[in-house]
């Protein structure tokens, strides 16, 4: 909770890390102007609308709407609570902080399914150890798979044993119970009554990590021969959305993000074989379908992609199937091919990783990868066709123009065709302008409000000047009543105010977005002192105006019930509101 850390260091931890440099280490930001833009993380879009500003230590989408501090940044991306938000920036940063913890505090869900998971690897690890299974599974993860003990040791592997309890009781006895071993995915509960069991058993057990380097699941790889599934992994859990994650990214991403490029394969120990030979900039889509999600996570990090899937017609189909939404989120596509009969593991072993270099570097661009296989001096129309359809179709989910009109030209050439017949089969517009920007408020009472709100956040001085003549309830919106009063309550308890005390206090999702969009205003240029004067007379015209229309209502009901004497006194109101010297001059 907020509460448990001092203000004092909460503001150290965040004046010593900057909100570009941490943002950054979970999406692809380019400099434009003074701000810093990306894909927002948050939604979907093809044009990036997600900035981030150095100089106020804040980030905005003009897309969604979400915005906040660096701490916002990881409650919403890393699913941390506020707390681990701060923890995590201090341990960065090299700051010891006490927090002052309140007896019966029960932990964050988060925390607990984290705990599980942790509880778990812990648990997988010290069998894959023991004397009873070490013998056994080993000689598998060193003389078959070619594993270190470093890589062994660095990826955290382990080994779920034959017990139907085992970690069951385990976790037990760290202060977990069933029904939360359960809810992260860990045990199964019995259809016949409340007996619970392990979901894994007799698996190698492969730890899947979220950016952070947090355990959110597992991969586990059938150890005895004849099991149905090959491979099991965890079920969707709060933690854990398998469309959302790519296994070895949190390993892998500073890497991508430097070479600006990424290797896809599809398997745990594809991606474990290439970054134990040191081509670390890899990740594995876990043997399904890539998810558009997954495509723009990847996106974020470099803007080229290397498919190295199986060289069989199954891992070359899924190479196909992974191309849709590569090129949805706006990535070139290079497709690698191992040697026939070899998987992208098993050619990491055999060549090392000059073997994979002088596969990539064969690597074809898609287009040629597609069309290979078909005639095209001979007079395979049909076959044409069919590749004309659906090259034009994945045109269309290009959204940047030029890209585009580069891929039809590329595609027309090697075809041998006119452009024209993909441009004929197009049916998208253009992309949204990727220079978004706020639009002129109009001048109804809500945007002024806002815009009073704005100006005060960003000059905290002229806030007793704005309270001296304006009370909460002069607001007629109900969420800039409410953030009105809180910038009182805090100028009044901290004597200062910013928009980063704000975001701190706040945990209303829909505030914090508001505040994030009115910190984007830009008043640079204005005359601060007057404009503050004119938005102080605007909300007391309002307020007047709307005095006055109740009165009239009252007004009118009065005259209709013949209350004369009522309406006397009303009228007289009315008319002394109006001649009435504005008290804001």
């Amino acid at each position: 909770m907020p509460g448990l850390i001092s203000q004092d260091t909460i503001e150290q931890v965040r004046q010593a890390n900057d909100i570009v440099e941490i943002i950054g280490e979970y999406i692809r930001l380019k400099k434009r102007g003074r701000n810093f833009l990306a894909l927002c993380p948050f939604h979907t879009e093809k044009t990036p609308s997600f900035t981030v500003s150095q100089d106020k230590q804040m980030y905005y989408c003009f897309g969604c709407g979400k915005g906040g501090s660096i701490f916002t940044f990881l409650m919403e991306h890393e699913s941390m609570t506020y707390t681990e938000a701060v923890r995590f920036l201090a341990r960065k940063a090299g700051i010891i902080i006490q927090e002052k913890r309140e007896a019966g505090t029960a932990k964050e869900e988060y925390e607990k399914l984290h705990y599980a998971h942790q509880i778990a690897i812990d648990y997988f690890r010290s069998l894959l150890h023991s004397d009873r299974y070490q013998p056994l599974v080993m000689p598998y993860l060193k003389e078959t798979r070619w594993l270190t003990d470093e890589s062994i040791h660095f990826f955290q592997l382990g080994i779920a044993g034959d017990d139907w309890d085992g970690l069951l009781n385990h976790a037990i006895r760290k202060d977990l119970f069933p029904a939360d071993l359960e809810k992260a995915g860990l045990v199964s509960k019995s259809e016949k009554g409340d007996k619970y069991f392990d979901r894994f058993r007799q698996r190698l057990m492969i730890p899947i990590f979220n950016l952070s380097s947090k355990p959110i699941a597992f991969g586990g790889r059938a150890l005895k021969k004849g099991e149905l599934s090959k491979y099991i992994n965890s079920p969707e859990t709060p933690l854990y959305s398998k469309s959302n994650i790519l296994y070895g990214l949190n390993f892998s991403r500073q890497f991508i993000r430097e070479s600006n490029e990424v290797i896809i394969v599809e398997g745990y120990f594809d991606f474990i074989s290439l970054y134990q030979a040191g081509i670390k900039n890899v990740v594995a889509s876990s043997g399904t379908a890539f998810t558009s999600q997954q495509a723009r996570l990847l996106a974020r990090f470099c803007d080229k992609a290397y498919l190295f899937f199986d060289a069989d017609s199954a891992g070359q189909k899924a190479a196909v199937r992974s191309v849709d939404a590569l090129f949805d989120a706006g990535m070139e596509v290079m497709v690698m091919i191992p040697p026939e009969g070899l998987d992208p593991d098993s050619t990491t072993i055999k060549e090392g990783a000059g073997g994979i270099e002088k596969i990539k570097l064969k690597a074809m661009p898609y287009i040629e990868y597609r069309t290979k296989d078909i005639d095209l001096r001979g007079g395979e129309i049909i076959a044409k066709e069919k590749m004309v359809k659906e090259l034009a179709e994945l045109a269309a989910k290009i959204g940047d123009n030029t890209r585009r009109q580069m891929f039809i030209d590329s595609a027309a050439d090697r075809l041998q065709i006119k452009a024209q017949n993909f441009y004929n089969l197009l049916t998208t517009t253009e992309s949204a302008n990727a220079d978004s920007r706020i639009s002129p408020p109009t001048k109804k009472i809500i945007d002024i409000e806002r815009e009073l709100l704005s100006l005060i956040i960003g000059h905290p001085d002229y806030i007793d000047a704005v309270v001296e003549k304006i009370v909460p309830e002069d607001f007629q919106g109900e969420t800039q009543r409410k953030m009105y009063s809180l910038i009182i309550t805090i100028y009044k308890t901290q004597g200062t105010l910013s928009e980063s005390l704000l975001l701190d206090i706040l945990e209303d999702k829909q505030m914090i977005s508001e505040i994030s969009s009115l910190v984007k205003l830009d008043w640079h240029g204005y005359n601060i002192p007057v404009t503050v004067k004119d938005y102080i007379r605007k909300l007391l015209d309002f307020k007047r105006e709307r005095i006055i229309e109740q009165l009239k209502a009252e007004l009118k009901e009065s005259e209709k019930s013949g209350n004369s004497e009522l309406s006397r006194k009303l009228m007289e109101e009315i008319s002394d509101i109006i001649k009435r010297p504005h008290d804001h001059k």
